[in-house]
């Protein structure tokens, strides 16, 4: 009964950790399509292009690519 106990922690355990990896590296990719979609939006902004269309080809919200065009070019 002990050995079933112990084997069956250790199961669990090891079913915890690889779960965890397993969120660990969805979240990862997550920020970093996120981190992406930023810096292709500041370029974007950059080199001129309308705030509804960096919108839409970044899948940006229009509030945060707003928020990005008043970083790139703050009013005076």
């Amino acid at each position: 009964m002990y050995l079933t106990y112990t084997s069956r922690m250790m199961e669990c355990r090891r079913d915890g950790y690889e779960e965890g990896i397993s969120i660990g590296l969805e979240q990862g990719l997550e920020r970093g399509a996120y981190q992406k979609a930023l810096e292709t939006a500041r370029s974007m902004l950059e080199d001129g292009f309308p705030v509804s269309t960096v919108s839409k080809y970044t899948s940006l919200p229009l509030e945060t690519v707003q928020q990005l065009q008043r970083e790139v070019s703050p009013e005076p």
